[in-house]
């Protein structure tokens, strides 16, 4: 790499000799993704009427992408600029020059204050030396209106750039909730601009069917509406409410051609998903005879998650799928057909007759050792999907194309020639190449962005989770230290927006950015290029972009995040201060004011001492960018202590240790010593622990490390019967001087006023005489039974079961 890319950001000023410009313009070059080769230069190409577009010898595809060039130039600048096959001599021109030998996707661009040279050998990588030229110029450029006070001109630098990886995607899930027309080509526009060449378009599943089949019109009749829609997160209420209205949409094979067209006019590659052998309920509402019980009556549902109906493998289903893949094929000309294969349930074909009588006839037998693609065992059941999906690969092969599947489809064997969508984690992936299949990596979390990406108290409802910016940014799809097997099947990355709690177009922008620009970087610019500090001085400027663009993107990018962390030095608890905004100053108040430019400056991490109201902002030029972050903090004599729980934590361990994926995971406090309670806004905060019939206290115990007195502790627990959560019925308090023989001090029950549905956090307390204790040990008895099936969801077949205790924040005074 040229050593000129150390000089990205590096302001170059000048005034051009001969031109009219009076004022110094400095140069930047805010490109995303990062060009793989860059050098600054001094100087600055100014756009003028003068100009000349030389596409001499150029394809008619290459001509239309200058034709392009000029049109946004003329609408957005109001200068004109003419196209010629010839260039004059002393006249300043952006010229399209083909060379042959070049990589696909590659491209040279050079621009010097007297000429632009775009050099590629296809038509895409004319396309993308074309993105690259938009960005350094004014964010006006992407607006629809003539803004003539911009500054029109671009800075000087020299340019070789190709992607690192051939496959660069977004998923966009418009099964849960349907995405208009309009939607679709702005999500395919903003691909384009970030140099993404795939789009991955989920039509099919449990809530909805997209895509007109004229040979099964009840696809569309029946299988794209459903009469109501779930409200609020999937747990949060049970029974479930709905909201009552009609949810429904598909689009019409014409729109589908037109949608298709224009992606390609982009260099981008529609990929359509047809889900089997599950997520199939759409179908199955739509024609019952696919199903394993063809005399039910089904619904298209309205609520998320796995369904037990999926289809039988028999040959009428075999003969529809065809159906609708004959006709997906004409529609979509990518080489590949998304199959889905994930999330199956088998509870079906286990108790029908036509499935175990197939299995019978196909000789599958339950592994009794692990098989070699995955290093698992796997049921019959999962080697007939393996059937289903190698059967339905043969017939898509027979028409020239290749599948792509979810990495379930490892299950039982994997296909063929089949690719692998990586998306449980990363092992599907490097399990398939390691077996010699191409593998696109779009693990969760990091590319998943339908998870929280700001703090749930203020971030609208959406599926779990929680992965910043930051975090997606860190993703590397493939290790340096990767053998070379992987580093040839891992062909590309892809984020996923999955729709469930993503209603409006707004969302589908707050959600999918800035959080996939990062994926775009990820997918484009080589590893050893990437630079989170770097990424983020870019970033400022490509937020004036998408305002410019209408992207309602999340804008925490511009507010100050909170955390605390265990010192590794010192072992005391501290305050972190984070903002993405670079070189913002962060000023903050412990006492609840709002922080102003006089308040006190962040320098670094500070102990937590005692209760804090702690706000903070950022600020730039004495401006605050964002808004103002609120959270309590509560230090206390157990702040970023070690503990220990019997029963050992759950699924759910705290929020520290989801981001600090990326900063190195704080193993000390998880969520129970962190300084943060919990809040009914998600179970991001809180520790979990499962309770049942021999299990229904949690011990905490906690070393103080000397004799110390004591007379208050606190906790908090939370209510979601929904998620088979009671609070706290009672808890007890015992002290110790030795860690062995512990004395009982304090006990306390709860009587409480529980809310109808829903979640509520309860913060308790237990007040005493002041007592000398160097261990302690905090018991919470849980809050009882729960009905099972009327309480909560009945997954089990008992008809009671003990509610679980979700804790967050044990404190001592």
């Amino acid at each position: 790499m040229k050593k000129g890319i150390s000089l990205l950001l590096l302001s170059l000023l000048f005034i051009s000799p001969g031109c009219k410009q009076t004022k110094e313009v400095v140069n930047e070059y805010n490109i995303v993704p990062l060009p793989n080769q860059m050098t600054p230069q001094q100087g600055r190409f100014e756009l003028s009427k003068k100009v000349k577009v030389v596409t001499a010898t150029c394809t008619p595809q290459v001509k239309a992408i200058a034709d392009s060039l000029i049109e946004r130039l003329s609408l957005t600048s109001g200068i004109r600029i003419q196209q010629t096959d010839q260039a004059k001599q002393d006249t300043p021109a952006i010229t399209f020059v083909t060379r042959e030998g070049m990589l696909p996707e590659g491209y040279q661009l050079s621009v010097t204050p007297s000429n632009i040279v775009i050099t590629a050998s296809q038509p895409n990588g004319f396309f993308y030396a074309v993105q690259t030229l938009y960005q350094l110029l004014p964010p006006a450029v992407y607006g629809s209106t003539k803004q003539k006070s911009a500054e029109w001109s671009i800075p000087a630098v020299e340019i070789e750039d190709a992607p690192r990886f051939a496959y660069r995607g977004l998923m966009l899930d418009v099964s849960r909730h349907f995405s208009e027309l309009d939607y679709i080509y702005k999500f395919i526009d903003q691909l384009a601009i970030h140099k993404m060449n795939t789009f991955h378009w989920h039509l099919t599943d449990d809530q909805g069917w997209r895509i007109e089949i004229k040979k099964y019109p009840k696809l569309t009749e029946i299988g794209s509406k459903r009469k109501e829609t779930l409200i609020d997160y999937y747990y949060t209420n049970w029974p479930q409410q709905f909201d009552g209205k009609e949810h429904g949409g598909y689009y019409t094979q014409e729109q589908i051609k037109a949608v298709v067209a224009y992606a390609a006019s982009k260099y981008i590659t529609v990929i359509p998903e047809i889900e089997m052998p599950g997520h199939a309920l759409a179908a199955i509402a739509s024609y019952p005879e696919l199903s394993c019980t063809p005399d039910t009556t089904y619904d298209v549902t309205g609520t998320w998650g796995v369904f037990d109906e999926v289809y039988c493998p028999n040959e009428k289903t075999f003969a529809f799928l065809e159906g609708v893949l004959d006709e997906v094929v004409e529609l979509f000309p990518s080489s590949y057909i998304h199959i889905g294969g994930d999330e199956c349930p088998k509870t079906a074909w286990k108790s029908c007759a036509h499935c175990q009588n197939l299995i019978k006839e196909l000789g599958l037998k339950d592994d009794t050792t692990p098989n070699v693609a995955d290093g698992k065992k796997h049921t019959k059941e999962e080697k007939l999907q393996s059937y289903v999906i190698t059967r339905m690969e043969k017939y898509l092969n027979g028409k020239g194309r290749n599948i792509i599947g979810w990495d379930e489809i490892l299950e039982g064997g994997l296909a063929p020639n089949a690719t692998v969508m990586s998306w449980r984690g990363v092992e599907g992936g490097m399990a398939a190449a390691k077996a010699g299949h191409n593998a696109i990596m779009t693990p969760n979390p990091y590319v998943y962005l339908d998870h929280y990406q700001e703090d749930p108290e203020i971030a609208p409802v959406t599926i779990g989770g929680y992965n910043t910016l930051k975090k997606t940014y860190s993703y590397n799809p493939v290790p340096d230290d990767a053998d070379e097997l992987v580093k040839k099947h891992i062909i590309g990355i892809q984020g996923n927006i999955w729709n469930e709690y993503i209603q409006n177009n707004d969302r589908r922008d707050y959600q999918t950015f800035p959080r996939a620009i990062a994926i775009a970087e990820t997918g484009w610019t080589e590893n050893r290029n990437k630079d989170w500090k770097n990424f983020c001085h870019r970033m400022v400027e490509e937020f004036k972009r998408l305002d410019v663009m209408n992207v309602k993107a999340c804008r925490n990018f511009f507010d100050v995040n909170i955390n605390t962390h265990v010192s590794d030095s010192t072992g005391q608890l501290n305050v972190m201060l984070e903002t993405f905004y670079p070189d913002a100053e962060i000023r903050y108040t412990l006492d609840g004011s709002e922080p102003t430019k006089q308040s006190e400056l962040y320098t670094q991490p500070f102990a937590l001492k005692g209760h804090i109201d702690l706000k903070a902002a950022a600020f730039n030029k004495d401006v605050r960018l964002g808004i103002i972050s609120h959270k309590p903090l509560y230090g206390n004599m157990i702040s970023g202590k070690h503990f220990t729980t019997t029963p050992a934590m759950g699924w759910a361990t705290g929020d520290i240790v989801d981001e600090n994926d990326v900063l190195g995971k704080d193993t000390t406090t998880m969520g129970l010593t962190n300084g943060k309670r919990g809040n009914k806004a998600s179970y991001t905060p809180w520790t979990s622990f499962r309770m049942s019939d021999t299990c229904r206290e949690l011990e905490f115990i906690v070393n103080l490390d000397k004799p110390t007195q004591i007379s208050k502790v606190v906790f908090g627990s939370l209510f979601n019967p929904a998620f088979r959560i009671l609070p706290a019925a009672s808890a007890s308090i015992e002290v110790s001087a030795n860690g062995k023989q512990y004395r009982e001090i304090a006990t306390a029950s709860f009587t409480r006023e529980l809310p109808k549905d829903g979640r509520k956090a309860y913060t308790d307390s237990l007040t005493f005489e002041p007592t000398e204790a160097t261990f302690v040990k905090l018991k919470i008895k849980n809050g009882g039974i729960l009905r099972n099936g009327i309480d909560c969801r009945k997954d089990t077949p008992e008809e009671t079961i003990q509610a679980d205790l979700y804790i967050d924040e044990v404190e001592i005074y």
